[in-house]
């Protein structure tokens, strides 16, 4: 059986997107399968299908949960771990969410998680920079040991904030205008991470100047590039908001 493997977006920021695309794939006759390590959707080769799908997040889900969306014409697809549950129709079928108040239900939960964890991140952070500072002074062993670790929690704090940003974003638009714009969302999240990417870079190619080491001028010359992709995409930002 032919497979193809398409990468996932975003789904806090592209929601939308993204299952458009996997509706189009389908009426090309490419059927959502599976999700491959959480960034990849695997499609299968099938006869080609005019249906839609949604995305739905729900850490309880049991068998009345997956009969409500049978009731209503959708079919299970697939979950992401225990709390994202992809789901198919026929097009035109009503959506599970179609008021503004289960709309935004949908994403409290969700909003509530991820910051929790974002602030466990930034703890857990604050600890290692202190360690950091301690072991660069009195115990040069576990400098490099500490700094990886302070490097994953950062990879894990900026994963869990930036996905709290677009769902809280989401509700926000909601409870606005009664949809969500996955543009404006996309938009705002990439140029708050291109930004801080950016002035990362500007530091570090700085500090590397300073120590006359002059490869950080490649450093400076990244940072620029994000801070001028940050600039765009906050352009972006404010055009979609303002339409």
């Amino acid at each position: 059986m032919k497979s193809k493997y398409v990468m996932i977006e975003g789904l806090a920021f592209n929601e939308e997107g993204d299952m458009k695309r996997l509706s189009k794939y389908a009426s090309q006759g490419w059927i959502l399968e599976s999700i491959v390590g959480g960034f990849v959707y695997k499609l299968k080769k099938d006869k080609p299908q005019n249906i839609v799908y949604s995305l739905d997040y729900q850490t309880e889900a049991n068998e009345e949960y997956f009969d409500i969306f049978k009731e209503a014409g959708w079919k299970h697809v697939i979950s992401l771990g225990k709390q994202m549950h992809i789901f198919s129709a026929e097009s035109g079928t009503k959506p599970i969410y179609s008021d503004r108040e289960t709309q935004i239900d949908k994403y409290e939960d969700i909003r509530f998680r991820t910051g929790k964890a974002s602030l466990y991140s930034s703890i857990a952070g604050a600890l290692l920079i202190g360690l950091l500072i301690f072991s660069f002074i009195a115990m040069r062993a576990i400098f490099l040991p500490i700094l990886c670790l302070l490097v994953i929690d950062i990879v894990i704090f900026i994963f869990n904030f930036m996905s709290y940003v677009a769902y809280n974003s989401r509700i926000k638009q909601i409870e606005k205008d009664g949809g969500v714009k996955s543009e404006a969302i996309n938009s705002k999240g990439l140029w708050k991470l291109y930004i801080f990417i950016g002035i990362a870079f500007l530091v570090l190619g700085i500090l590397d100047l300073i120590d006359k080491k002059y490869l950080g001028v490649l450093s400076v010359a990244a940072g620029g590039l994000y801070i001028y992709l940050s600039i765009n995409h906050y352009k972006k930002y404010k055009k979609y908001k303002k339409s």
